[in-house]
Order: structure tokens, then C-alpha cells, then sequence
């Protein structure tokens, strides 16, 4: 479908469809599911580019407009809290990556040591001499 063909209806389709899709990308960001958020974001983009390419041809009521105006706003205001949620999940496997180094440069500063030390249990048992 080139941009020519599109009519009105279809492109206010797409843009009630990206409303559906960021209401879903909020409850799978809230709740955790970054694999599932990251498929869901890969169609979100396909439409996005869809509606930069075929939109110009659409030609909106006055309705229409105001709609998308109010689908846009509906859509940026999710999106602002999916940006959110990504960013706590940063801040936290930031927070994992700095223990997994901090683990790692322990480990490598006394890991060796570890293997001279003995187990002096043996040694002070009772009943031996």
C-alpha cells in the first residue's frame, strides 16, 4: 500500500493500534517482562515507520485530528512511564554489574591466598596428640 492509496481510517487504525500496543509495552514494563517489552517495541517501530510513510497521503477531519491528538497524547504519556520502568532496570543492572566486579577483582586479589590457607581442624581435634 503506497502512501497514496491510504485513506484516513487506516491511518487513525494504526495510530488506535499504537495506543493498544504502548498500553501493553506499560503492563509488560511494569511488570518485568523485558523480552517480551523488546518484541512488542519491534512492532511498535514497524508501524511508527509505516505511518511516516503513508500518512502525508491521509487526509483528517477536523475529528479525525483531534482523535490522533488525543491517542498521541495518551501514547507519549505510556511511553514516558515505560522510559521509566527501563531506567530503574538500568539503575539495577548497573548495581548487579558493579557487585560482579567488585566479586571479581576480590576474587582475583584473594582467590590465590585461599588455596594456601589449611584447615587446621584436623590439628586440634581432641584425642589427638
Amino acid at each position: 500500500m503506497t502512501h497514496a492509496t491510504v485513506s484516513a481510517d487506516q491511518v487513525m487504525r494504526v495510530y488506535e493500534g499504537l495506543a493498544r500496543r504502548t498500553l501493553h509495552m506499560e503492563t509488560l514494563a511494569r511488570e518485568g517482562d523485558w523480552g517480551a517489552l523488546i518484541e512488542e517495541e519491534s512492532r511498535y517501530v514497524v508501524d511508527v515507520e509505516w505511518l511516516a510513510r503513508c500518512e502525508a497521503g491521509a487526509r483528517l477531519s477536523r475529528a479525525q485530528q483531534q482523535r490522533k491528538a488525543a491517542v498521541l497524547a495518551g501514547i507519549l504519556e505510556r511511553e514516558q512511564t515505560i522510559r521509566t520502568c527501563l531506567l530503574t532496570r538500568r539503575d539495577e543492572l548497573d548495581q548487579l554489574i558493579g557487585l560482579s566486579r567488585r566479586q571479581r577483582d576480590l576474587k582475583r586479589s584473594y582467590g590465590p591466598q585461599e588455596a594456601a590457607v589449611l584447615d587446621g581442624r584436623p590439628r586440634f581435634e581432641k584425642g589427638r596428640p
